[in-house]
């Protein structure tokens, strides 16, 4: 699935790439013959205004004396190479010419009838050689009537140079459209991987749910399956299934609900009743409220914040997390052992930590200790948790933009860190 969809966003690219390419490939190609096209244009009028002059002054002197039309010289006396200059009647009969004229480049004489009859035009025409040429035609006036100055020079350095930008054009356009096709494959690979990865997740999700959810059941029906076998009994003689079933159900409440704020958390919709909270208040009250346990099982249980560290959250929410917390570091913490809390600020941040002098946390497992029914031992499932815990800590943390990481050394310890921003999350979540 996503090698086809990775392979569509490539394909998609590259047409939008190539459509783009073609596009401005097209108006530079355009811009540039346009510009060539006028610049030439320009050239022919500038040399024709200015041979227009000396011309009218020599074909008067040609008329004073009588001389043929044939021997007035038309273009400058050492004329460029490239260009070529004729004097023309209406008729398109040519008077003079310079002597690197084509006569096959002249224009034809209904152009040159037009030209003579209005205003100068230009006009395409070709040599013997099948060589394209521009000519610039200017109506002009002499003793003896009206002619044509014809001033031209070849099309072939301006083809030429479009030629080569339309090789260019292409070839690098080609080019580009490869290489950036390559690199759209690449980036469609990196772009599809989180979604391929939470796909993966939900797949995982849905799979460890199922095997919570279905332990919990399989318990519930064999009690209630005994139930029904022996209808004649009272209940009390079936205190251990009914037992059962309560058991299981509150278990199986809690996972669903556990499973609820996960959902809610991935679409975005963790509800948030934002307000003034003491972190350090919070924090005191739910030590002493695990005080007992603590006692209960041989352990110290601490807590260090003196002065208030005021932020901007939902207080049953982060109560929540420190629960979550401590239960962990009470759970994995032998007897005499020690669980410290402490709060305090760093660099404008709530900072809130939950150490413990337990098992700790082996460095291989550290990385995914926060995912989704993630047990570091799975022989430990039998104390009830399906593993959601430090996965509904870190969507409440997140939730409230701060962030969560564990430090452990096997043996030694834990650390859980938690970071909060005290002006609270910038999109605040209405509580619903």
């Amino acid at each position: 699935m996503f090698s086809s969809a990775r392979l569509r966003l490539t394909l998609w690219f590259a047409g939008v790439l190539a459509l783009v390419l073609v596009a401005m490939g097209s108006a530079v190609y355009l811009s540039t013959r346009q510009s060539l096209l006028s610049s030439l244009d320009a050239d022919l009028r500038s040399r024709a205004s200015k041979e227009v002059v000396s011309l009218v002054a020599r074909l008067s002197e040609a008329s004073r004396r009588q001389l043929p039309l044939d021997q007035v010289r038309v273009g400058p006396e050492r004329p460029s190479a490239p260009y070529f200059y004729a004097l023309l009647r209406a008729d398109g009969q040519v008077l003079s010419a310079s002597a690197n004229t084509d006569p096959a480049a002249l224009p034809p004489a209904e152009v040159t009838r037009e030209a003579a009859d209005g205003d100068p035009v230009f006009v395409n025409t070709r040599d013997q050689q099948g060589e394209d040429m521009r000519l610039y035609l200017l109506p002009m006036s002499g003793p003896r009537g009206s002619y044509v100055l014809a001033v031209g020079r070849s099309r072939e350095p301006e083809t030429d140079a479009l030629q080569r930008l339309l090789l260019v054009l292409v070839g690098g356009g080609a080019a580009g459209l490869a290489m950036a096709s390559v690199g759209g494959y690449f980036l469609a690979g990196l772009a599809l991987r989180p979604i391929r990865q939470a796909l993966e997740r939900q797949r995982s999700f849905v799979a460890d749910a199922s095997h919570e959810l279905r332990t919990p059941l399989a318990l519930i029906r064999a009690s209630a399956e005994l139930l029904r076998r022996h209808p004649e009994e009272p209940i009390a003689a079936h205190q251990q299934a009914v037992n059962d079933i309560l058991a299981e159900s509150e278990r199986l409440g809690r996972l669903v609900a556990q499973l609820l704020v996960l959902a809610r958390a991935d679409s975005g919709r963790l509800s948030l009743d934002l307000k003034r909270v003491d972190l350090s208040a919070v924090a005191r009250d739910v030590v002493r409220q695990l005080e007992p346990q603590a006692s209960e099982r041989g352990l110290e249980l601490t807590c260090l914040a003196d002065g208030p560290v005021l932020i901007r959250g939902d207080e049953a929410r982060l109560r929540e997390v420190l629960l979550i917390l401590l239960d962990n570091a009470l759970k994995f913490t032998e007897a005499g052992g020690k669980v410290t809390v402490q709060v305090g600020e760093s660099a404008g941040r709530a900072r809130l930590s939950v150490s413990d002098t337990g098992i700790g946390i082996p460095a291989e497992h550290l990385p995914r200790i926060f995912d989704r029914f993630y047990r570091v031992d799975r022989a430990r499932s039998q104390d009830g948790g399906a593993g959601l815990g430090l996965a509904i800590a870190k969507s409440i943390v997140e939730a409230h933009e701060g962030r969560i990481w564990a430090e452990s050394e096997p043996g030694a310890g834990s650390t859980f860190h938690v970071e909060l921003p005290r002006s609270g999350p910038r999109r605040r979540r209405e509580a619903s």
